[in-house]
């Protein structure tokens, strides 16, 4: 290319145009380039004007689209689970509120919980067995047995056979039982003594038969041998047939030598429950230091019973 050369060149999306040479041919094709871009640029501004939006007919239906969401299994076991845990909890809160401490009144709790808030009208051992589990709670050793003493007290009763396993109802005398446990009246004897006199206390402590002690299914002081488990038996079996958390060192000793015949000292009986622990704890009430099982206690004296079914 010469001093005299020049170059033009434009490029416009597909349309390219180049040129080189002198000053005045230059000249003539940038009027020829400019023409041709300008009649482009006029083609697309009215292929744009013209162009129509593209919307559906009056007459063409729109028809909504909906994904369902996919439930994989792991989600739906993570759903279920969260369901789990929620009745858990509610089983857990609801005994919690519960002033009990007897492992048939525990059992008690449980066909009314399946009866009042899983609308269950009938339960198997199986299934109360469940609830405890599900209620992250000692399940009792022998089910069968405290079942069969709420069954006594008439607050459960059987109502026939479900895959050969025996199917059991909740009376309205073991619902009143509980509702009356939901708003803490049950247990009188579980509340302090105060004003009422020793004698008062005895009288109330030796009003029952040996029948009613239920000594069938309960380990039977006449039966053992060391005074320790003599006194042990006393807080278990006053404690679950009776509703009585707690007793003094003088009420067991009143019990051993009244209701049962049994020669002991005052002082004997407290050294004995003093060397029961840790399946004995102490408590106060109304300045005066009473007795009361532990859950070791509970488990020791559920194998004195085992062992006194199989001597049997």
């Amino acid at each position: 290319m010469t001093a005299q050369d020049y170059h033009f060149s434009i490029r416009y999306k597909d349309f390219e145009y180049s040129v080189t040479g002198d000053e005045a041919f230059i000249t003539r094709h940038e009027e020829v380039a400019s023409s041709y871009l300008n009649k482009l640029m006029s083609e697309k501004q009215t292929a744009q004007a013209t162009a129509k939006p593209s919307f559906p007919t009056a007459n063409a239906p729109i028809t909504p689209t909906y994904t369902e969401p996919k439930h994989t299994e792991e989600t739906k076991k993570a759903a279920s689970s969260d369901i789990d845990s929620e009745q858990k909890n509610d089983i857990q809160a609801f005994l919690e509120e519960l002033p009990i401490g007897s492992e048939w009144q525990y059992t008690l709790a449980m066909a009314y919980y399946l009866f009042k808030h899983r609308q269950q009208q009938a339960f198997t051992a199986k299934s109360i067995r469940k609830q405890f589990r599900d209620a992250r709670h000692n399940v009792p050793n022998n089910i069968h047995l405290s079942i069969h003493t709420c069954v006594k007290k008439g607050y459960l009763h059987e109502s026939g056979l479900l895959d050969l396993q025996k199917n059991y109802e909740i009376t309205e005398a073991g619902i009143q039982y509980v509702n009356e446990l939901v708003t803490n009246k049950a247990f009188p004897e579980s509340k302090p003594t105060t004003g009422r006199s020793r004698s008062d206390r005895r009288e109330k402590l030796l009003a029952f038969s040996l029948d009613e002690l239920n000594l069938e299914h309960n380990p039977n002081p006449q039966t053992l041998e060391r005074l320790e488990d003599q006194a042990l038996s006393i807080l278990y079996i006053y404690k679950r047939e009776l509703d009585f958390m707690y007793l003094s060192a003088q009420d067991v000793y009143d019990i051993l030598t009244e209701l049962f015949s049994l020669s002991h000292s005052p002082k004997a009986v407290q050294i004995a429950l003093s060397r029961s622990r840790p399946r004995v704890e102490k408590i106060k009430v109304d300045g005066q230091m009473n007795y009361q099982l532990t859950p070791n206690g509970n488990e020791y004296m559920e194998k004195l019973l085992e062992s006194q079914y199989h001597e049997e």
